[in-house]
């Protein structure tokens, strides 16, 4: 007999959600869970006979709801979903079976046909944007624009997602279960702390710097490259191929997760980059002399437009920002702004 605590655990929101279009991976985590355990056999059909009365089932629905499991579970052998229509159909018509009965059945043995498959997961950054996620082990961070980061769904025995672009981690602490980093120049392994990793497919260069705690980096033979400590930062040239390890304030590097960007005693050039992917924006610089020179700033809530103007009060400057062109495919075109000293303008 099922006792009152073994029924509270099955979740009948989180079922429901499964067979809506709308079902998120935890739903579909936990109603696998179910149908793993024989205990909860007795709970679920509860639920099923309580369903069954509110249902309307028809050939045309459960036609719906096999090609709904098809495109959900990912299942290629479409045979298997016609050949189980047909029976379950023909056991409905005669039982009188609720439709979600046979959602069951189709969704146990789905899942017992590919537990050995792994399922990724995949969060991509729209340009212009920051986007915040949690992972399976309860870390969590933000990808700044343009980013992504690719894990497995359930974390066994190593901890490991795969990046593109920049993101933050604020990792949790496990004791004697390392957390990596993936890249493709380099891999950052911690056991628990908060540090951002920077590695654009198409910039020159890549980086880490440490905002709390301690990191490990080591090349893609797994060889150890070096430690950091906080306020620390790593830069790799791709072209070079060498690190260099300086100190930083890695508050300012760290705070576009926070919608800031703040600037201390850094390149022109480094703005520009910082500025241009926040805004998704192309900025050039037609003077070479201008990307070296230092400055400090922090700007907010300013618009791309003001951004300009600020410099160019501080800087003697010229700029102009062309209006953004529809694509022959309906998307728009990045902002593009166009930069000059003053001297230098024609």
């Amino acid at each position: 007999m099922l006792t009152y605590i073994d029924r509270m655990r099955i979740d009948k929101n989180k079922i429901k959600q499964f067979t809506s279009d709308k079902f998120s991976m935890s739903d579909y985590l936990s109603v696998k869970e179910y149908f793993k355990k024989e205990e909860c056999n007795e709970s679920m059909m509860e639920f099923m006979k309580s369903d069954w009365d509110e249902t309307n089932s028809s050939d045309r629905n459960m036609h719906h709801i096999l090609k709904f499991l098809h495109k959900k579970m990912g299942i290629e052998e479409l045979s298997f979903y016609q050949k189980s229509y047909r029976l379950f159909s023909k056991i409905a018509a005669v039982l009188i079976l609720p439709a979600f009965l046979t959602i069951a059945i189709l969704t146990y043995y789905a899942i017992s046909r590919n537990n050995v498959e792994e399922t990724w997961v995949e969060i991509f950054s729209p340009s212009g944007s920051r986007t915040n996620f949690q992972l399976p082990d309860g870390s969590t961070g933000w990808l700044n624009s343009g980013s992504s980061i690719k894990y497995l769904s359930q974390f066994k025995d190593e901890r490991r997602v795969e990046i593109s672009g920049e993101v933050w981690f604020d990792v949790v602490h496990k004791k004697n279960k390392v957390f990596k980093v993936s890249t493709p120049n380099f891999d950052v392994k911690v056991l628990g702390t908060q540090f951002n990793v920077t590695s654009y497919p198409f910039d020159e260069t890549a980086q880490v710097i440490l905002d709390e705690g301690k990191v490990e980096l080591t090349g893609k033979d797994n060889q150890k490259i070096v430690t950091l400590a906080p306020d620390q930062r790593i830069v790799f040239n791709k072209d070079s191929q060498n690190f260099v390890k300086t100190e930083c304030d890695a508050s300012s590097y760290c705070s576009w997760k926070d919608g800031l960007l703040i600037f201390k005693n850094v390149p022109f050039s480094e703005i520009a980059q910082r500025v241009g992917r926040k805004y998704n924006a192309e900025i050039i610089v037609h003077d070479n002399s201008l990307n070296s020179e230092i400055f400090r700033a922090t700007f907010e809530d300013e618009t791309l437009d003001q951004i300009c103007k600020l410099l160019s009060g501080v800087v003697p400057i010229e700029y102009k920002i062309h209006k953004r062109v529809m694509q022959p495919d309906g998307s728009f075109s990045k902002n593009k702004v166009e930069i000059w000293t003053k001297q230098n303008i024609n």
